[in-house]
């Protein structure tokens, strides 16, 4: 249970609520036939789907059709995070300071279009950890944005389900892409596969124009300031969250298909389930978080994985790593689903700041995933990256017993 600040509700809690405070429950008319708002849920499922079909094959890609390393294929997944994190997070201020966000979308989804093509045809290693670089930096603001537009185009009371709503469409695209990214990888290879990448992409362009475009109110409040560190331990937590997930998405495919000696699309089949597990969760989670304090759905989630990464390291069949999605579903679910309402609770006047400290505390989570992963497959093996993983776990829920813990 969080603790709530001693002082005389603020102008800030009386238009944006008391963080620690449930909410009034949302109400449930016009909220998903607004034009602009349909507009941003298919957004966000055509940038999932194309997501989709990049990353759940880019490593096999990376180590099975180019020859490379398991640890160089860590550094590269590191790098091209560093990048996001870094080019995402100046855009996120410009915004916040008055560039318009849908002019931030043009740029990320263009941009991506276009290295979507250079990650096809290129092959030297220099060359195509630049491009990898330019595609992930710019292509990964398009994601924090959309939050920020859509926490801007609803009420306060319907924040937390519309958001989980919208990152629930991202992990609708998770459903059917990896199995399908799979298949098109066996069937046609990976070029051909990165065209409809780009084709995906450019469906995004015309749904730009028009798109809400609100600008943040610049300025601190005093509800602002007590959260500061809260902040700083629940971005940690995220963190280990999805340092934990990149090692399992990256070295999961390797590790069925080198250890367990199981090709095909297995690893797009498991991704596949565990995305459409992670769909009701998101949304009841969502549509729940009003009635529970702030950080119950992480302390679940956090326990579901740890449950979920100690059965991978322990289980070996096909079976079991599909009932395991069940506890990578709640992970997933309620940890993203739920975890951008919380972030935006805790720092309502800087929408845009908060979407992407979200955004890019999964992008560190990812950046150091990506590193540790890599050298844990590289020296002690592929099944030793999930026992990595139940470690993470707890760094995780030693994160969120602080913030709940900090005034």
């Amino acid at each position: 249970m969080t603790t709530s600040t001693p002082h005389s509700q603020t102008s800030s809690e009386t238009a944006y609520g008391n963080p620690d405070q449930p909410d009034a429950a949302p109400h449930w008319t016009a909220l998903w036939f607004e034009p602009q708002r349909l507009r941003l849920l298919i957004l966000a499922l055509l940038l999932g789907l194309a997501g989709a079909g990049v990353f759940p094959v880019l490593s096999t890609h990376l180590a099975i059709g180019l020859g490379i390393s398991p640890l160089w294929i860590g550094v590269f997944f590191a790098l091209n995070t560093l990048s996001g994190v870094l080019i995402s997070q100046s855009l996120a201020k410009a915004s916040d300071q008055g560039l318009r966000r849908v002019r931030i979308l043009w740029v990320s989804v263009t941009v991506s279009l276009f290295g979507s093509l250079g990650l096809a045809y290129i092959t030297q290693y220099g060359w195509l950890l630049l491009c990898g670089m330019i595609w992930f930096g710019l292509s990964s603001t398009a994601q924090p944005q959309l939050f920020a537009m859509a926490r801007e185009a609803v009420q306060e009371k319907d924040a937390a389900l519309f958001q989980s709503v919208l990152r629930a469409c991202f992990s609708a695209s998770w459903i059917i892409g990896p199995p399908l990214a799979y298949l098109m990888f066996e069937w046609v290879g990976f070029t051909r596969l990165m065209w409809i990448v780009a084709a995906m992409f450019a469906l995004c362009l015309p749904l730009l124009p028009g798109l809400p475009d609100g600008r943040a109110i610049l300025g601190s409040s005093p509800a602002e300031a007590p959260t500061s560190r809260r902040i700083k331990w629940l971005a940690l937590m995220m963190m280990a969250v999805f340092a934990a997930n990149t090692m399992y998405i990256v070295y999961m495919p390797l590790y069925v298909r080198e250890t367990l000696g199981i090709g095909g699309i297995v690893p797009g089949l498991l991704m596949g389930l565990a995305a459409g597990l992670e769909i009701p969760i998101m949304i009841g989670g969502g549509a729940m978080a009003h009635r529970w304090p702030l950080l119950r759905p992480l302390w679940i989630a956090v326990a579901g994985g740890a449950v979920f990464y100690t059965g991978i390291f322990l289980f070996e069949s096909v079976t079991m790593l599909a009932l395991l999605q069940i506890f990578n579903g709640v992970l997933i679910g309620l940890a993203a689903g739920v975890g951008i309402s919380v972030f935006q609770r805790l720092m309502p006047r800087r929408l845009g700041m908060a979407s992407t400290l979200y955004v890019n505390a999964i992008k560190v989570g990812s950046l150091v995933g990506a590193g540790l992963g890599g050298v844990v497959a590289q020296f002690a093996g592929y099944s030793m990256v999930f026992l990595a993983n139940v470690v993470l776990m707890g760094i995780a829920a030693l994160a969120l017993w602080q913030c709940t813990r900090t005034e």
